[in-house]
């Protein structure tokens, strides 16, 4: 296990290297930030990229355990699973949306970023209070 766990990490720090330095090419800016704000961006690139392969070795994590889970949570902890992979790894796609683009004044492609993102967000609010009282009630059974 110690190992998976090793390994895992080694993934998403490579994950991360490979992602800070393509993330241009995938995403090409509209305009650089001026100089003064560069810190600021390129720790946002950086905390982006570290997220993406994060949410990538967390996939790969699930597939190696979704059998070795109990059954009674098994649906509780996907979602609870999801959740953490949209919040992680497609946070460096919503940023290089914006980059390459999604601003002001291109109203079509800032709101299929805003819709495409931050809508399932609000709905994960929603789906995590039915994942709480589901792990609640598998709790109080099991007590």
């Amino acid at each position: 296990m110690k190992k998976n766990i090793v390994a895992l990490a080694v993934v998403a720090v490579i994950l991360a290297v490979v992602m800070f330095f393509v993330q241009y090419m995938v995403f090409p800016p509209m305009s650089m930030p001026p100089a003064s704000w560069l810190p600021e961006f390129l720790f946002l690139g950086i905390w982006d990229a570290l997220a993406f392969g994060i949410g990538i070795a967390l996939v790969i994590y699930l597939a190696m355990n979704y059998s070795k889970w109990p059954k009674q949570i098994r649906g509780s902890l996907l979602i609870l699973s999801f959740m953490a992979v949209w919040f992680t790894a497609l946070n460096w796609i919503h940023d290089g949306l914006h980059n390459s683009g999604a601003i002001p004044p291109n109203w079509g492609l800032l709101a299929f970023t805003e819709y495409l993102f931050h809508v399932p967000w609000l709905i994960m609010g929603l789906a995590l209070t039915f994942v709480i009282t589901q792990l609640v009630k598998v709790y109080k059974k099991n007590q």
